[in-house]
C-alpha cells in the first residue's frame, strides 16, 4: 500500500511487488519503442540539406524539429518516471532512438562513418537522459519537500 499523502508529489498508484516486477519489463520495451519514435517521427523523414545558395550547404533539421523532438523527450521521460525505475528508464528512449537512427544511417552511407555517429547519438542521449531524470528527481523531491514543509 502506498503510504504517502494523496496530494503529495511522491504520490504513486500502489502495485504490488509482483505486478510492478511484472510491468517492468513491458514498460521499458514500450519506452524503448517510443524512443525510436522519437528518431522517425521527428527527423528520419527529412533527409534534404538546406542551401541558401550563398552559404554552404546545412544539415537537414530546422530548429523547430530539434525543439519539438526535446520537448516530447521530457514528457516522455516525465510520464516514464511514474511507471520505471530510473535504471531502465535512462537506456530505454536512448537506446530506441539510437536504434533508429544507426539504420537510417547505416543505410545511406557508404563511408562507415555511420558507426563513429553512432557512438556520439548512443552517447550523447544516454547522458543527457540521465540528466534530464536526476532533474526530474530532484524537481520531485524539492516539491515533496515542500509539500510536507506546508502540511506542518
Amino acid at each position: 500500500m502506498n503510504s504517502t499523502a494523496p496530494g503529495s508529489a511522491d504520490a504513486r498508484p500502489a502495485l504490488s511487488p509482483g505486478m510492478a516486477r511484472t510491468l517492468q519489463p513491458s514498460a521499458a520495451i514500450a519506452f524503448t519503442v517510443l524512443g525510436a519514435g522519437l528518431w522517425w517521427g521527428w527527423f528520419a523523414w527529412d533527409t534534404v540539406g538546406i542551401s541558401s545558395g550563398t552559404e554552404p550547404q546545412s544539415g537537414p533539421y530546422e530548429a523547430w524539429q530539434v525543439m519539438g523532438c526535446v520537448m516530447t523527450w521530457i514528457v516522455l521521460t516525465w510520464l516514464g518516471r511514474k511507471v520505471l525505475r530510473p535504471l531502465l528508464l535512462i537506456p530505454a528512449l536512448p537506446v530506441g532512438f539510437t536504434a533508429a537512427w544507426i539504420l537510417t544511417a547505416a543505410l545511406s552511407d557508404d563511408s562507415g562513418l555511420w558507426a563513429v555517429g553512432a557512438i556520439l547519438v548512443a552517447a550523447g542521449t544516454l547522458a543527457g537522459n540521465a540528466l534530464l531524470v536526476w532533474v526530474l528527481r530532484a524537481i520531485d523531491r524539492s516539491r515533496g519537500q515542500r509539500t510536507r514543509s506546508a502540511a506542518l
